[in-house]
C-alpha cells in the first residue's frame, strides 16, 4: 500500500540533518520579522540577515513541514505557464519583465545554493513543455513565436527527439532553459542554516496570532512572545487568518502528487533518459520529474481545495487517478505501484503571477503571495527585493508583482 498523506520529502533527510529551534518567548526586537519557515522564509532570512539586518524567523510548526515538503522541488525560469495569457492579462510590457525577473531570479538561487554549499541534490536540467496532437502544436507554435518575438528563446523540440529525452510520443515540444531539480527541504534547513550564521534567530513551534502597527513600526504577536519590528515579511503564500483583507486577490486550489515505486529494468528501457522535467501543453497541465532510485514523480488533478472529512476518500481516488494517467502516457509502467501520495496546495492570483510587495492597508509588511505551482522560481525575487525595501534602497521593477497591477 502506498504511504498516503505524507510528502515525499517528508522523511528524506535524517534526524541528524533536521535542526531543532527553540520556541519565540518573551519580547523581542528586530528590524524584520520573516513569517513563515519554508523555503521562501528561509530563503528571505538568509538574504536579509547576511544584507546587515537584524532577522528573527518564526515558523508555526517545524521548518519545511508545511508546502514545501508538499512541493516538487523543481526551479524553473517561467513564471507562468503561458506568454501569451499572461500578455493577454497584464500587457506585453509587464509580461516581458516578469520573464526577465523570473529567470534571473531562479538563476541566482541556485547559484546561491552552490555558493553556500547547500546540500540539496541540485541538478541543472532542462523543462520540456509538450504537445500531444496538432491542435496542442499549433497552440505551443504560437506560445514560441510570441517568446521569441519577446526576446526569450523557446527551442522547438521534434518528435524523435522528445521520444529519446522523455520516452514519450508526442507531436511536438519546446525547451525552456535554465531549470533544475533538487530537495527543497534539504535546501530550506541549508538557508536557515546560512540565516541563523549571519545573525538571524529561528524560532520552530511559535504561531504568529496577529500583527499591529502604528505610525511607527509594527509588532508581532505569539502565543508567549511579542516582537517590535520595523518590517515583517510574509512568506506564508496565502493571506490565511492573519491576513483575511488579502484573499481575494488569492485563488487556493488543491493538486495531488504521487510517487512511484522503483521502475524495473524494462520499464527503464522505454522511458526516455529520465533527466528533463516535463510539462503538457494544456489548460491544466500534469508535471513530471524523476527522482534518484528510478522514480517517477508526478502531479496534477488541481480542482478546488477538498473539505477535512472527505480528504481521505479523495486522496485515494486521486492517487489512483494519477497513476493511471501517468501509466497512460508510460503504457510500459501499468501496474507499478505507487509508493506514496499527498495533496498540494496551489495558491495564484487570476493574471498567474505572484503577488510581491507592501500593501497599503498593511504598513510595514512584505508579502509574497500567490506564487503558484513552483514558488522556488520567486523565492530570491522577493527576498532580495523586501532587503532593497527595508534598507531604503529599493529599485524600479520591484513593484512589478505588486497589488497595485
Amino acid at each position: 500500500m502506498p504511504r498516503l498523506g505524507v510528502p515525499w520529502w517528508h522523511d528524506r533527510a535524517s534526524s541528524a540533518r533536521r535542526p531543532r529551534y527553540p520556541v519565540c518567548r518573551g519580547e523581542l526586537e528586530a528590524d524584520v520579522v520573516v513569517i513563515g519557515g519554508g523555503l521562501t522564509g528561509a530563503v528571505a532570512a538568509c538574504v536579509l540577515a547576511r544584507g546587515g539586518l537584524d532577522v528573527v524567523l518564526v515558523e508555526a510548526g517545524r521548518l519545511a513541514e508545511g508546502q514545501t515538503a508538499a512541493g516538487l522541488g523543481c526551479l524553473v525560469s517561467d513564471p507562468a505557464p503561458s506568454f501569451v495569457t499572461t500578455t493577454a492579462a497584464t500587457g506585453l510590457r509587464t509580461a516581458k519583465a516578469a520573464w526577465r525577473v523570473a529567470r534571473t531570479s531562479a538563476r541566482e538561487l541556485a547559484a546561491a545554493i552552490r555558493r553556500l554549499k547547500i546540500r540539496c541534490d541540485l541538478t541543472a536540467t532542462t523543462l520540456v513543455t509538450g504537445a500531444a496532437d496538432l491542435t496542442q502544436v499549433t497552440a505551443l507554435r504560437r506560445e514560441q513565436a510570441a517568446r521569441r518575438a519577446a526576446g526569450f528563446e523557446a527551442p522547438w523540440l521534434k518528435p524523435a527527439q522528445l521520444h529519446t529525452l522523455l520516452g514519450l510520443d508526442l507531436a511536438g515540444g519546446m525547451r525552456t532553459d535554465p531549470a533544475a531539480t533538487f530537495d527543497p527541504v534539504l535546501a530550506t534547513f541549508g538557508f536557515a542554516k546560512a540565516a541563523a550564521a549571519a545573525g538571524a534567530r529561528i524560532f520552530e513551534s511559535s504561531p504568529v496570532r496577529r500583527t499591529t502597527f502604528d505610525r511607527n513600526r509594527a509588532e508581532v504577536r505569539l502565543a508567549d512572545a511579542v516582537i517590535r519590528t520595523s518590517g515583517v515579511y510574509v512568506a506564508t503564500g496565502v493571506p490565511g487568518s492573519l491576513f483575511g483583507q488579502l484573499r481575494r486577490h488569492v485563488r487556493e486550489q488543491e493538486a495531488f502528487v504521487v510517487v512511484t515505486e522503483p521502475l524495473e529494468t524494462a520499464m527503464k528501457r522505454q522511458t526516455g533518459r529520465r533527466t528533463a522535467l516535463f510539462t503538457e501543453a494544456t489548460a491544466e497541465p500534469h508535471w513530471l520529474r524523476w527522482l534518484k532510485g528510478d522514480r517517477a514523480m508526478f502531479a496534477g488533478a488541481v480542482g478546488p481545495v477538498v473539505p477535512a472529512r472527505q480528504r481521505e476518500r479523495v486522496l485515494v481516488q486521486k492517487t489512483g487517478q494519477l497513476m493511471y494517467e501517468l501509466s497512460l502516457r508510460y503504457p510500459v509502467i501499468s501496474g507499478l505501484p505507487a509508493a506514496a501520495g499527498w495533496p498540494l496546495r496551489i495558491a495564484s492570483a487570476a493574471d498567474g503571477l505572484p503577488y510581491i510587495g507592501m500593501h497599503r492597508n498593511y504598513p510595514f509588511h512584505y508579502f509574497a503571495l500567490g506564487l503558484g505551482w513552483h514558488g522556488e522560481t520567486f523565492a530570491w525575487f522577493a527576498a532580495k527585493s523586501a532587503l532593497r525595501r527595508f534598507s531604503g534602497r529599493p529599485e524600479r521593477g520591484d513593484d512589478l508583482f505588486g497589488f497595485g497591477r
